[in-house]
């Protein structure tokens, strides 16, 4: 028999599907995040920098079009925002008003309208996500870099438990 002073770690497993685990605490950071993002206090801190006013709903559809695989449709707009094809529409009129978005027929089929960002819709993408990041590196100020590479990974592999879910509830 092997001895040590120094106490064993505990020996991780993954838990079983559908096993009752303490995840009180993990659903309720997630709800509080959820919930902090959607804070006045938060958009000041993110949007206010930029120097203009800036919607957050303007960030979201923004966000949308630049992360969509492909130039989307305003319905594929509406999904990935998870909101109705009708304020979608409402939601990418004003932003192409406001020079931000630009749309085109769909060179697939020109039945279809898509969603493209301008020029100026892709600085506004890439001066909020500078906010974001100074805004993270804030309130991470003091984490050590593998404590940021951890809840990133941690985070990426919530993500796509949830798709994964998502695809089951489509199948």
């Amino acid at each position: 028999m092997i001895s040590s002073s120094a106490p064993s770690a505990p020996e991780e497993h993954p838990a079983e599907p559908g096993a009752a685990a303490p995840l009180a605490g993990l659903d309720h950071a997630l709800l509080d995040v959820r919930r902090l993002v959607n804070r006045p206090g938060y958009r000041r801190r993110l949007l206010g920098p930029l120097g203009r006013r800036i919607e957050l709903s303007t960030v979201r559809v923004l966000h949308a079009v630049d992360q969509a695989p492909r130039p989307p449709s305003i319905g594929e707009v509406a999904a990935i925002l998870t909101i109705d094809p009708s304020t979608a529409s409402r939601l990418v009129d004003q932003r192409v008003s406001d020079g931000l978005l630009e749309r085109s027929p769909d060179p697939e089929d020109r039945r279809r309208a898509v969603v493209t960002l301008t020029p100026s819709g892709r600085a506004l993408v890439e001066e909020v996500a500078a906010s974001r990041q100074r805004m993270l590196a804030e309130v991470t100020d003091g984490w050590t870099t593998a404590d940021r590479d951890q809840l990133e990974l941690l985070l990426v592999r919530l993500l796509d438990g949830f798709r994964r879910l998502e695809e089951t509830d489509r199948a």
